[in-house]
């Protein structure tokens, strides 16, 4: 890499850091991925049920794309569930820390138990709780929203 070339490479990283601005849209940011992901897990388990139904079938090599896919969606909802979990601070307000981890756990539960079972039922609850709490920290007025 030349010179001009990691300049680059350093304002792009610069940039981007730039534009997430609080802890608070961090958090949003996350959610907005954890939907979009949990969405993504109910389409795979509609679409199983679909080949199934029609008696599809795939060749190997599609067959393991779609076990990929799956398992990246999954991965990356539990992921972001345990960011948000381990990001609460019990030490500032404890009794919502507690009720944002109960609701996280509820939906991880559900994601688990729809994704083993290939129902979809529980997961869709799960992003309604999600979007339920993104409401909320929407309603949070931008003063309070400042880090530090």
């Amino acid at each position: 890499m030349t010179n001009n070339e990691y300049i680059k490479a350093y304002k792009k990283t610069q940039q981007s850091t730039n534009t997430v601005t609080s802890s608070h849209e961090i958090v949003r940011t996350l959610m907005k991925e954890l939907v979009n992901s949990m969405q993504k897990l109910v389409l795979d388990i509609q679409d199983d049920r679909a080949r199934k139904a029609d008696k599809f079938t795939v060749d190997t090599g599609q067959h393991d794309k779609i076990i990929q896919k799956k398992s990246k969606n999954l991965s990356k909802s539990l992921s972001i569930i345990y960011g948000l979990q381990t990001s609460l601070d019990f030490d500032k307000a404890l009794e919502i820390a507690n009720n944002l981890f109960q609701l996280y756990e509820y939906c991880r539960q559900e994601i688990i138990k729809g994704f083993t079972q290939k129902i979809e039922k529980g997961i869709i609850k799960a992003i309604d709780i999600i979007k339920q709490i993104m409401e909320g920290w929407e309603e949070i007025p931008s003063f309070e929203r400042k880090d530090g």
